[in-house]
Order: structure tokens, then C-alpha cells, then sequence
């Protein structure tokens, strides 16, 4: 073997050597895109069953919800339908009964009837309407009969109480006539012979004596 081919078998293999060094710097690279992929994956699927294991749970409560949410609403269709056959029930004997006392009433009023016209009571009830027509005019006859009694004890005390004030007017005016007396009595008395003459004093009237002496000027 020459040294030439010898030299390019070297610079071949280099070539090669280097091109799987770049192959494997590819293959290493691709791994460790890809191992990030799984490292991001697994983060993902970790987080995903973490939220799953916090919501069973409640998915649990849910689903034992509307599980008794199921029966309950069994059971309120069974009693909307139990109460819907007692309503029928219940309609039926009530609609039995009016028609019983109906006739039970239509029987009795028949009977009454009868009785009636075997007793004659059409004209007792007659007269008893008359007996209670007059006791109801007997009874607004005495209550005439006493308004008229207290309209005149009204009016009697009306005219008493009248003639008293008549008689305490009579009286004021004989008081009110002793009073001023009483005062001209005393005037005379402090005044001088020579202030009134008794003629003019006798003709004076009560009202006007004593005006004048008040008209009158003390003397010393």
C-alpha cells in the first residue's frame, strides 16, 4: 500500500469519524429534545392526575347527590300517585254524600209537608205571626210611651232651671240696689249738712246719687 492511498484512507476515515460524531451530537440532542418533551409529559400527566384526585372526591359527592336525587324523586312520584287515588277516593265519597243528603233533605221535606197538611199548621203559623206582630207593637208603643215621659221631665227641669235664673237675676239686682243704698248712706254721713239740701237728696233716683257724690270735692 502507497502512502498516498494509505493518507486518504486516513482522511477518509477522519471524514467518517467526524460524520458519526455529528450523527451521535444529533442523536444526542434529539434525546435530550426528547427526554424534555417527556420531562414535560410526565409534568403534565402529574398535574392532570393531581386534579383528578382532588375532584373524585366531589365527583364521588355528586354522584351519591344525584343518586338520592333519583330516589327521592321515585318516591315522590309514587306518593304524587298515592294522593292522587286518594283525591279520587275522597272525591267519589264526597259526591256519595251530597247525593245522600239531598235526598235525606228532599224526604224530610216531604215529610214536613205531609205533617203539615195532616195538622193544619199552615194557619197556626199564621197566627203566630200575628201574636208576634202585635207584641212587636206593644213593645214600640211603651217606648213611645217613655220618650214621651222623659221629653216632658226634660221640660220640666227646663222651666226649673229657667225660673231659678230668673230668680238669681231678681236677686243680683236687689243686692246690687242694697249695695249702692248702703254706699250713699255712708257718704251722707262724711258730708256736710250744706252739700245736697234733703229736698234735692229725695229727689235723686238710686242711680244718680251716687255719681254726684263722687262729683263732689272734699272740703277741709
Amino acid at each position: 500500500m502507497s502512502l498516498d492511498s494509505l493518507f486518504q484512507q486516513v482522511l477518509l476515515t477522519e471524514q467518517q469519524q467526524s460524520e458519526q460524531i455529528q450523527k451521535l451530537k444529533d442523536v444526542k440532542v434529539s434525546i435530550i429534545k426528547c427526554n424534555e418533551k417527556i420531562k414535560n409529559a410526565t409534568e403534565k400527566y402529574e398535574n392532570i392526575k393531581e386534579e383528578l384526585n382532588k375532584k373524585a372526591p366531589r365527583l364521588c359527592i355528586l354522584r351519591l347527590q344525584c343518586d338520592l336525587m333519583r330516589k327521592t324523586e321515585d318516591l315522590m312520584l309514587k306518593h304524587i300517585e298515592e294522593l292522587s287515588c286518594q283525591r279520587n277516593h275522597l272525591g267519589e265519597s264526597l259526591a256519595k254524600i251530597r247525593r245522600e243528603s239531598k235526598e235525606e233533605e228532599e224526604h224530610f221535606l216531604q215529610e214536613i209537608s205531609g205533617f203539615n197538611r195532616d195538622f193544619s199548621l199552615q194557619g197556626n203559623k199564621v197566627t203566630l205571626l200575628e201574636s208576634q206582630t202585635r207584641s212587636e207593637l206593644q213593645l214600640l208603643q211603651r217606648e213611645e210611651e217613655a220618650l214621651h215621659k222623659e221629653m216632658e221631665a226634660m221640660t220640666a227641669e227646663n222651666d226649673h232651671m229657667r225660673a231659678a235664673a230668673e230668680e238669681k237675676n231678681a236677686l243680683l239686682l236687689d243686692l246690687e240696689v242694697v249695695k249702692n243704698t248702703e254706699r250713699v248712706s255712708a257718704w251722707l254721713l262724711i258730708l256736710p249738712p250744706f252739700a245736697f239740701p234733703p229736698s234735692a237728696v229725695s229727689s235723686f233716683s238710686g242711680d244718680e246719687i251716687l255719681p254726684r257724690l263722687l262729683s263732689i270735692e272734699p272740703r277741709c
